[in-house]
């Protein structure tokens, strides 16, 4: 299965243009497919409450409940957020801050977050920006690399689209289209070879 998240608040815009012709050209790979759309989620913060070094479980009720299953069995992972002030927008951010709990599991109770003799899993991820500043998409892969390594997910490939601003910008980037579909078989392969 491969895991879609769409970590803009502007719903259709590049960000997501660019993740739905990912998961197009899974799907048409034969992946299963599931998407969810943050901004869509009832998400709150981490409280920072510790409760989760219990059990590894967050406390927090809301819209975490539903992704926290699919983040643990995914065999793919597509993270598709925008960047905002030179990192990745908030609810995105949050969504992995609230990942605290798998932190917990590993490294405070020692425990696995994927079977042991499981197929590695596949990371990818999209971001436009629209300003062209060369180190525009640091702060985001600092911030991916670290939950690529919590989730034991190997990274598999990144779109990084710079200058990429107003709704519609991508469709007129030249292969823009072809590398969203071409990053979207890739991580498809990883549910065929299970």
């Amino acid at each position: 299965m491969v895991l879609g998240v769409a970590g803009s608040a502007r719903r259709g815009g590049n960000t997501e243009t660019l993740l739905d012709w990912c998961l197009g050209a899974a799907r048409a790979a034969g992946a299963t497919v599931v998407k969810f759309r943050l901004s869509e989620l009832d998400l709150h913060g981490c409280r920072a409450c510790d409760a989760c070094w219990k059990d590894g479980v967050c406390v927090v009720k809301d819209g975490m409940q539903q992704l926290y299953p699919y983040l643990r069995e995914a065999d793919s992972i597509v993270l598709a957020a925008p960047v905002y002030f030179m990192g990745m927008p908030a609810v995105p951010k949050m969504m992995i801050d609230r990942c605290q709990c798998f932190w917990a599991l590993k490294y405070v109770l020692g425990r696995r977050l994927v079977e042991p003799d499981r197929p590695r899993r596949l990371g990818a991820f999209i971001t436009c920006s629209g300003t062209t500043v060369g180190h525009v998409f640091d702060g985001s892969r600092r911030v991916i690399e670290a939950w690529w390594r919590l989730l034991e997910v190997t990274p598999a490939g990144e779109l990084a689209f710079a200058g990429v601003d107003a709704r519609g910008d991508i469709l007129a980037r030249p292969g823009a289209k072809a590398a969203a579909e071409d990053l979207g078989r890739l991580v498809a392969e990883r549910e065929s070879r299970r």
